[in-house]
């Protein structure tokens, strides 16, 4: 790739000038286009120090309008990102649909360095690279576009930049330098930049090579990279993503032994116990720095609420969110589906609860049909990826589906009818839901066939009694939590 990479011709002053002018309107042009579609647009650029990324980046927003381009840099982390799974830094930073977002440096930055720095060997490099191409292929499938550059320099052009650089890193020395960018080690960055360039080089993300040695060149080059790739998005009409064949889901939900019962006696000593230990292992998972992550889902009326309350009441408040998710906003309906869980996870040693979850997309969305079925059949796979990378972090997964049957739904809803302080909580579209039953059933097979995993398992909770259901969680809970501590 780079030994066969052919320098170009410097640009003069006039030809620069000239085409320029021509690029910056029509630059404008297509992103005035981009506005009000389904589009984000992902401006990767990489390179070594020295390529002239910061100027281009300058040049870019020069040229374009900056109520509509974002510029994200990553030099540092903070102790904020490195405390949660690494794309969380990357997906909380998305630009909305119709908006640019430039990312100076990305999520190739750290896997290249530590490579570099032979922290990790080629086995652990070509993993993350994986992680990293479906990452891409997830935004790509939901209409984003990603555009990657890497601007290419020789080994002398970057010494003779970095030197000149020098002593404005006296001035300041706040400015600092990554160790594998520096000269000395141009041939190992080199062979590590191309590996990862050709182990992310796919059709949906293609990278773009550019030569730096040239500002001119360079920065026309770039702006005609973006120019045509946005145009190319607009102005045609993507093909939906191949459907995975999926086998017929067996029917776990017939499995699920409704007629558990759980005396009141023993269900408060066993409350005691379970939320005492529960509260020992979130204090233990806060030293370990091990997160916690569980998911509520279940019937309406299932009893979602009451055993939360049993969980939260055996958490110390500083140690846990609970996040409610109910429709989507219109900022979260800007962004991909994903981005609003992302956003919402805690800090290492942290718990975070979801009262309904991501499992929406297959559940609801589908159902009511919210969701494209080109939407909701490739989420199996994002969720699937989305929690690995939870536990690829060290988070612990856990995932309940409160099972009831529609005899007990009926029961408890006319019973919340007929409670003042309860009428709250039953609407008509819970009644509508109820006539839904045979869909949602099926919906709910096919999402634990689809999204039970070794990582991410499902608990699939009796809960015609409400006291079994509570111990089962609490109890789940902590076994859960006692394998992945101790």
């Amino acid at each position: 790739m780079f030994d066969q990479f052919e320098a170009q011709a410097p640009l003069d002053k006039h030809s620069y000038e000239t085409q320029a002018l021509a690029l910056r309107q029509q630059l404008l042009e297509i992103q005035f286009a981009l506005e009000g579609s389904r589009h984000p647009v992902l401006i990767v650029l990489a390179g070594l120090d020295g390529a002239g990324k910061g100027v281009l980046v300058h040049r870019l927003n020069e040229w374009m309008d900056p109520r509509g381009i974002e510029t994200n840099t990553y030099w540092e982390r903070s102790d904020e990102e490195d405390n949660r799974p690494y794309f969380w830094r990357f997906w909380r930073q998305l630009p909305q649909r119709g908006q640019i977002g430039i990312f100076l440096g990305s999520w190739y930055t750290q896997v290249t360095q530590q490579r570099v720095e032979e922290l990790i060997d080629d086995e652990a490099l070509e993993a993350f690279c994986r992680r990293i191409s479906e990452f891409e292929r997830q935004l790509t499938d939901d209409g984003a576009l990603v555009i990657k550059i890497w601007v290419h320099v020789s080994e002398e052009t970057q010494r003779r930049q970095l030197e000149e650089k020098a002593p404005l890193r006296q001035q300041n020395p706040r400015v600092t330098e990554n160790p594998y960018e520096l000269v000395g080690k141009y041939q190992q960055a080199m062979i590590t930049s191309k590996k990862v360039i050709q182990l992310t080089q796919t059709f949906q993300c293609p990278w773009h090579i550019v030569d730096g040695e040239d500002r001119n060149y360079r920065e026309i080059k770039a702006g005609e990279i973006i120019r045509d790739a946005v145009l190319r998005r607009i102005e045609t009409r993507e093909p939906p993503a191949p459907r995975e064949q999926f086998p017929p889901p067996v029917d776990a939900l017939a499995s699920v032994k409704l007629d558990s019962v759980l005396a009141k006696s023993a269900y408060r000593k066993k409350l005691l116990k379970y939320q005492s230990r529960l509260q020992d292992l979130a204090w233990e998972g806060y030293r370990q720095k091990r997160s916690l992550v569980a998911v509520f889902e279940g019937w309406d009326g299932a009893g979602k609420g009451s055993a939360l309350r049993r969980v939260t009441g055996a958490i110390d408040p500083r140690l846990y969110k609970l996040v409610q998710i109910s429709a989507p906003t219109d900022e979260e309906l800007a962004h991909h589906y994903s981005w609003r869980f992302w956003r919402h996870l805690q800090r290492d040693g942290r718990v975070t609860l979801f009262d309904r979850s991501w499992y929406g997309r297959v559940m609801v969305e589908r159902v009511e049909k919210f969701a494209s079925e080109d939407e909701w059949t490739r989420a199996y796979r994002e969720i699937n990826e989305f929690e690995r990378e939870l536990t690829l972090h060290g988070s612990i997964v856990a995932k309940f589906w409160l099972h009831i049957d529609q005899d007990e739904q009926l029961t408890r809803f006319r019973a919340r009818e007929q409670a003042a302080h309860k009428r709250h909580k039953i609407t008509a579209e819970d009644w509508r839901n109820r006539e839904k039953w045979p869909e949602y059933e099926a919906a709910v097979n096919e999402m634990i066939a689809r999204t039970h995993t070794p990582h991410a398992p499902w608990t699939l909770v009796p809960g015609n009694n409400k006291h079994y259901a509570r111990i089962n969680i609490l109890e789940t809970l902590c076994e859960a939590m006692e394998r992945a501590l101790f």
